[in-house]
């Protein structure tokens, strides 16, 4: 059992150092990301209202453009939470 269980590690790491050495070397830029505030919105929660149309309300009501970029971070029956980034 343990000849089984090396052999299929010895396996796995090997096609993953064969993946590894294939990579494009391209160079990486890295941006950074600034994260918002977190709000929760009132919801009616109902078929008729999608949680975006609550966010799109809170957010004008708020006094951010209407282009601002937000995350959904959940919904209950009544509300949703999102933040802004």
């Amino acid at each position: 059992m343990k000849k089984v269980f090396l052999g299929m590690l010895v396996m796995v790491l090997s096609f993953g150092t064969m993946s590894l050495t294939t990579i494009n070397q391209n160079k990486l830029k890295v941006v950074n990301v600034l994260v918002g505030p977190t709000y929760t919105a009132p919801w009616l929660g109902s078929c008729c209202e999608s949680p975006l149309t609550a966010i799109e309300r809170d957010i004008a009501k708020r006094g951010y453009p209407a282009t601002t970029q937000y995350l959904i971070n959940g919904t209950t029956t009544n509300t949703v939470t999102y933040t802004i980034y």
